[in-house]
């Protein structure tokens, strides 16, 4: 699979001069103009849509900024042992999608492996959490009008093409939950382009910006959306960091005198300034969430319920795509999904090989760490139970 980071954005010179800056767009290559065409091709989104159930808002139809009623592509459905539900008709679905509509189908990473995959490995790299979405539209209308985002977006024109408008900020860097929103959209764009398949495009929080498909030009595109960290998420770690205190757990002196007040504030910004002081704040912060970041899929019937996989020729796949490992010299630990195991040295070739994110097999684990697969096995078996890995036959 292609490194979007390394081989298609440009590495280290990305994270430093675009994320987060700039729009840029990075144009395939002519004969790469399909290098995207495995993570979702058309008959797989069918096969989505046909096995899924897809409730609105998930999956949802958008013209010209506005939601189309559920009622005009869905059918209720009634179970006796299940709740109803809004099933999407292909007929009516099709049928809005020729007057205009866009396609919209949230966390298609949480339904298709070779997106899951890549997502991933974005994790892995960026160290944030990567949310991926997949548009599909046919004539020229817009889906949703000019808007922004509150997350930094990679766009990846999967199959025909899509035509953009970039406007730039008109507030740097807006939240989600903010003190001040600008509605206002800039009157004209600083650039306009169209994708074709293979290119990508960054488009960075708080820009406007606007998107349509060429009529007669099926588009399929996915977006990648980054979360955020800021120095307010990097703040509230700290202030939560602070329950270790007794005084940051005591009630207010709401009923003191002026001096004990002051005292207390006193206490307090010296407990802060102690902790922005330290040089590795923000990596501390960048581990700490690493470490409490969730895994993606792991279901691993039927041996997740036998006995230790301890067949050779059985494949593994750490689901924890931001998990940590600590050397400590005669030790080395794994941190992954809230989770903590101190192991031997000697688990260290191990461990990285299931940090890569690349499923590997039982017994490349064994070589590389030069122990029995007996050990492997066992091993496995607590990652298994505590939902870190996966594991199928070969």
């Amino acid at each position: 699979m292609i490194d979007l980071i390394v081989e298609v954005l440009g590495g280290e010179r990305f994270l430093a001069q675009d994320l987060g800056r700039t729009h840029r767009v990075f144009p395939a290559p002519a004969a790469e103009r399909d290098r995207f065409a495995g993570l979702l091709s058309w008959p797989a989104l069918n096969e989505i849509l046909n096995t899924h159930r897809l409730e609105p808002p998930r999956l949802r139809l958008a013209i010209n900024g506005t939601t189309v009623p559920t009622s005009d592509y869905c059918e209720q459905r009634t179970y006796r042992r299940m709740q109803p539900w809004n099933a999407p008709q292909p007929h009516l679905l099709a049928a809005q999608l020729r007057d205009g509509a866009t396609l919209v189908l949230d966390a298609i990473e949480e339904m298709h492996p070779p997106i899951r995959d890549m997502a991933s490995r974005l994790e892995r790299h960026l160290r944030t959490g990567v949310q991926v979405n997949a548009y599909a539209s046919w004539t020229s209308k817009e889906g949703f009008g000019v808007h922004w985002d509150d997350h930094d977006v990679i766009v990846i024109q999967v199959a025909g093409a899509k035509r953009w408008r970039v406007y730039g900020p008109t507030r740097l860097t807006p939240l989600y939950r903010d003190i001040d929103f600008d509605d206002t959209p800039p009157e004209h764009p600083t650039d306009a382009f169209t994708l074709e398949a293979g290119d990508v495009l960054h488009v960075p929080r708080g820009w406007w910006h606007a998107a349509a498909a060429s009529t007669g030009r099926p588009s399929l595109h996915l977006t990648c959306g980054l979360a955020t960290h800021t120095g307010i998420d990097l703040l509230s770690w700290l202030v939560d960091e602070l329950r270790a205190h007794q005084s940051m757990r005591a009630d207010l002196p709401r009923w003191a005198d002026e001096a004990t007040r002051s005292a207390w504030r006193r206490h307090a910004a010296e407990l802060l300034s102690e902790r922005l002081d330290d040089p590795s704040i923000i990596e501390n912060y960048l581990a700490a969430r690493d470490a409490a970041y969730g895994s993606h899929g792991g279901f691993s019937l039927p041996h997740a319920v036998s006995a230790q996989p301890s067949d050779a020729d059985l494949r593994v796949r750490l689901t924890a795509p931001r998990a940590l490992i600590r050397d400590a010299g005669q030790t080395v630990a794994l941190e992954a999904a809230g989770q903590r195991w101190i192991l031997a040295a000697e688990a260290a070739p191990l461990l990285d090989m299931l940090a890569s994110g690349r499923e590997t097999g039982v017994g490349r684990l064994s070589a590389a760490a030069g122990i029995a697969p007996e050990q492997v096995a066992e091993l496995l078996h607590q990652f298994l139970q505590a939902g870190v890995v996966a594991v199928s036959d070969a």
